[in-house]
């Protein structure tokens, strides 16, 4: 019959009598973190008990131990010569050192030790076995012939189980070093005088200790306690510890120094020369992984008591110590940041920190590290590229690209041409679908960006010449034509010059300026037109505002989700206000009831402010977590409001009638697209048209009567 269990569920006791009752024979070997012990069973009755493999200790060491022969007796019972005539049993029995009966009972008593230490593991796993390695049992055990029934255990047993909890609450570890705290006297028992006797002197643990008495294990640990209990004996202090590991280290033993100095800083963690002592000794031993321990505990210490300066040195040490644990370069990194705010240190200290996160596969906290420094310094160079290739290293070329791009852009902004070329060559390289980072790039490599440039300059300073020149001057000093040529060079430059909305409604607000001062004439005449060719530009501009939107996770600096999911929401779609897209309804409502200051206030005060706030949450997003399609939803809801939020600004901006019509009918327009965009049919207002068609090239229809026929709203249905 064979079956298995876990101590932690099915009792030892359980188990013997089982095997009692079965009168089962075999072996039921019980394994823990220490090894394999055998109890051996004859018929249901205990016959032997082997201890863990590592432990040598037999009837015959036992004897000696608990002094009931000498060393030199057993030693001679153990020879070849005896051995030729019998057991140490027989020989020891010949030579009328010990009877037969008195060494039957002793084997028995240390076979009963061993039972009882199996009962006492806490964690474990037994199995009973019928061919076991019966080489196991010693002849000298064997010879005494035992024959235990397991109800003589079980009770003893169950009060050493009792008893044990209390000795360990006592004595947490036999590591310690006991003082006794006065002489023996003649009210102690024998065996505590002896354990008085041994820890006089205060420099041995309790493990020595135990092993030095005559008395079994558990026998000497309830006489301990009790003098612990008495006040007789009591564990060594702090500096206690520390003197005993300076004679060890004085006489060479490094591990027994290093063991003081473990049991004293487990009474006082914040001692600094148990601290240096136990960290120089480890080294010594090179036990390079236990040091960086203590350092990293040390450093903490002395963090606690505002030492920055020592707890870096600490933490430096330990990182040398133990090159695979990142956490004493994640420590420093943040002293170094915090504390010390050394851009210098902290980058040096980073470029290690994510060197390290890279090679044992962590890199989710390798892209962590650089935005950290950038705290520091947000627009580094260095620090930005560094981030960039660690996305190349994870294989987010998108991510990386669009920060080489960005940096471009600034490059280009301090007409640094070479540089930012480097860069967006890279950008390319990473993410060649691009065209207009390719585009761009092949102006700078040609030339013509520089060109462009200098045309465009050009273009600005004719622009505003001649729009002075030409409001300030009489009407009558200049042909039609000769205005006719002004208008049109000023309207291609504004639009070379203004590829987003707001740079056309500085235009505008320029030209109205210079109107005001020449009214009915004729280069009010022309400026007037000039507005309306602006309005269709910005119609077109307008149109195309939600394609401008920055992609999702493309900064260095990125918000958690549940940042950026409450602030989208706050923006979109708060809890006690109106949706974003309800607001902007509310405002093209204003425009068709005439009331462009009520339409400009809610866009201004309101749409705007929670558009910027959208805008900032989808940029500083992560790209690669679960919330990614909802952040693509946002991104595709906002992109759908842009357009008709920046055609209702215009439209409430712009104060001409004509400009105002041509963004009126290109927000119908844009009503009707987006609604056959979704699928949804919109019947049309009647007296509605398409927007007039412009040099911005939006169509225009005509009435019969030739003239252009003024658009009324149709409603789209937004993503609520």
């Amino acid at each position: 019959m064979a079956f298995a269990g876990d101590l932690q569920k099915l009792p030892l006791a359980d188990v013997f009598q089982s095997i009692h009752q079965n009168g089962l024979t075999g072996a039921l070997a019980v394994r823990d973190t220490k090894g394999e012990r055998l109890v051996s069973f004859d018929s249901g009755l205990v016959t032997g008990c082997a201890d863990v493999p590592d432990k040598i200790e037999d009837v015959a060491d036992e004897l000696v131990r608990q002094r009931k022969v000498s060393p030199k007796d057993v030693k001679r019972g153990q020879s070849r010569f005896f051995k030729r005539k019998g057991t140490l049993k027989r020989s020891l029995s010949r030579r009328r050192l010990l009877e037969s009966g008195e060494y039957d009972m002793f084997a028995r008593s240390v076979v009963l030790e061993r039972i009882y230490e199996i009962f006492l593991l806490e964690e474990g796993s037994f199995e009973f076995i019928e061919d076991y390695d019966q080489e196991r049992f010693s002849e000298d055990e064997c010879s005494a012939g035992l024959r235990i029934a397991p109800g003589e255990i079980l009770m003893e047993a169950m009060r050493r189980i009792d008893e044990w909890g209390r000795i360990r609450r006592s004595i947490p570890s036999f590591k310690e070093v006991y003082a006794a705290t006065r002489d023996p006297s003649d009210e102690d028992e024998e065996l505590e005088r002896e354990l008085i006797q041994l820890t006089r002197g205060g420099d041995k643990d309790l493990d020595t200790v135990l092993s030095e008495l005559p008395a079994a294990r558990f026998t000497a640990c309830e006489a301990v306690l009790a003098l612990v209990e008495k006040g007789a004996l009591r564990v060594a202090t702090s500096p206690e510890y520390l003197d005993l590991g300076k004679e060890a280290e004085a006489k060479g033993d490094l591990s027994a120094a290093a063991d003081f100095y473990e049991r004293g800083l487990h009474y006082e963690r914040g001692n600094a020369g148990l601290n240096e002592r136990l960290i120089a000794v480890l080294e010594k031993l090179e036990r390079n992984e236990d040091a960086a321990r203590e350092r990293k505990v040390y450093a903490g210490t002395l963090l606690e008591h505002g030492d920055t300066e020592r707890a870096s040195a600490q933490y430096a040490a330990a990182a040398r110590l133990a090159p695979s644990d990142p956490l004493p370069l994640e420590r420093l990194l943040v002293i170094q940041i915090e504390r010390e705010k050394s851009y210098e240190k902290a980058r040096e200290t980073a470029k290690r920190l994510v060197e390290l996160y890279l090679r044992i596969g962590l890199g989710d906290k390798a892209k962590g590290v650089y935005p950290r420094v950038l705290a520091l310094r947000p627009k580094d160079r260095w620090l930005r590229e560094r981030l960039a290739e660690v996305h190349v290293e994870l294989n987010e070329n998108g991510t990386a690209a669009a920060i080489f791009k960005e940096l471009a852009q600034e490059e280009l902004k301090q007409d640094a041409t070479e540089a930012a070329a480097g860069l967006l060559r890279r950008a390319v390289e990473l993410a060649p679908e691009d065209s207009k980072g390719a585009a761009l790039l092949e102006e700078l490599e040609t030339g013509q960006y520089k060109a462009l440039r200098r045309r465009r300059r050009v273009f600005a300073l004719a622009m505003f010449g001649l729009i002075a020149l030409g409001l300030s001057a009489a009407w009558g000093v200049y042909e039609v034509q000769g205005l006719i040529a002004l208008r049109r060079a000023s309207e291609q430059a504004v639009r070379s010059l203004y590829r987003h909305e707001e740079g056309a409604l500085t235009a505008v607000e320029v030209i109205e300026a210079a109107r005001e001062g020449y009214p009915h004439t004729r280069a009010s005449a022309w400026g007037r037109e000039l507005i309306v060719g602006l309005s269709s530009h910005y119609a077109e501009v307008a149109r195309e505002a939600g394609q401008r939107v920055v992609p999702i996770g493309a900064p260095e600096l990125t918000l958690p989700a549940e940042q950026v999911e409450a602030q989208l929401r706050h923006a979109l779609d708060p809890k006690d206000g109106t949706k974003l897209n309800e607001l902007i309804d509310q405002a093209e409502a204003k425009l068709d009831g005439k009331d462009p200051a009520a339409a400009r206030k809610i866009l201004a005060e309101e749409v705007r402010p929670r558009l910027d706030r959208a805008l900032d949450a989808l940029r500083r997003a992560t790209p690669n977590t679960r919330k990614l399609t909802s952040y693509e939803i946002d991104l595709a809801r906002v992109r759908d409001l842009l357009p008709a939020f920046q055609l209702a600004w215009g439209e409430a901006t712009f104060t001409l009638p004509e400009a105002r019509e041509t963004l009126r009918a290109a927000r119908a327009q844009l009503h009707v697209e987006q609604n056959a965009e979704k699928g949804v049919g919109v019947a049309p207002t009647p007296g509605a048209t398409p927007p007039a068609k412009t040099e911005a090239g939006e169509g225009a229809k005509t009435g019969e009567n030739g003239k252009t026929a003024t658009p009324a709203k149709t409603r789209r249905k937004r993503t609520g």
